[in-house]
């Protein structure tokens, strides 16, 4: 139950970020794309959190 709270706030926190780029820095292509790679990311988080199951960002494993 802890871990579906944490990546669910950890799904909201990259949803906002998503918006944060595309609402305040982006000028460009390139950085619409991160924010829709990083705003879809949040928003799988989310819909895993609440379907109990892993979602893409945990399923990439420990980053060097």
């Amino acid at each position: 139950m802890e871990s579906r709270r944490i990546t669910a706030g950890m799904g909201l926190l990259l949803t906002a970020l998503g918006a944060w780029i595309a609402f305040e820095i982006a000028d460009d292509w390139p950085a619409y794309l991160a924010a829709v790679a990083v705003g879809g990311l949040g928003i799988d988080a989310i819909y895993s959190a609440i379907r109990g199951r892993r979602s893409l960002i945990s399923r990439i494993g420990p980053l060097p």
